[in-house]
């Protein structure tokens, strides 16, 4: 029994290594369309704060406003307490939206402390205070 579940471990952790590279080829040869400014490409990265990340037991409404937020795509570093945001799109103005999720980052010498909420299917969004 323990050499089945050997086997079992072993190949699942194979098996993505087997299409890691065909699907990097392909990755590498999609011509770009469009040259995006550098903010958006290069996102912009924070340091999480202490007891900074929270979530929600039950989904909190948040109404947009009459202009629309911009939603950014999250990268969070797994061995460190950094969380990169790139922009990904826009919510819809005057429209209701369910958070469940929200990052407070630390304040430095050159930025405040900011609140990023995770809307429900849509991506990261800032909480202007």
């Amino acid at each position: 029994m323990k050499k089945m579940t050997t086997l079992m471990t072993v190949i699942s952790l194979a098996l993505p290594l087997a299409f890691a590279t065909p699907l990097a080829a392909s990755a590498a040869t999609k011509p770009t369309t469009t040259a995006k400014p550098a903010k958006t490409t290069k996102g912009m990265t924070y340091t999480i704060a202490k007891n900074g990340a929270s979530f929600f037991k039950t989904a909190k409404a948040y109404h947009t406003t009459k202009t629309a937020p911009t939603v950014y795509k999250a990268l969070i570093a797994a061995d460190s307490s950094n969380v990169t945001f790139t922009a990904k799109g826009k919510l819809k103005a005057s429209t209701t939206y369910y958070v469940t999720q929200s990052i407070k980052t630390a304040a430095t010498k050159t930025q405040k402390s900011q609140t990023f909420l995770n809307v429900k299917g849509q991506g990261w969004y800032l909480l202007q205070d």
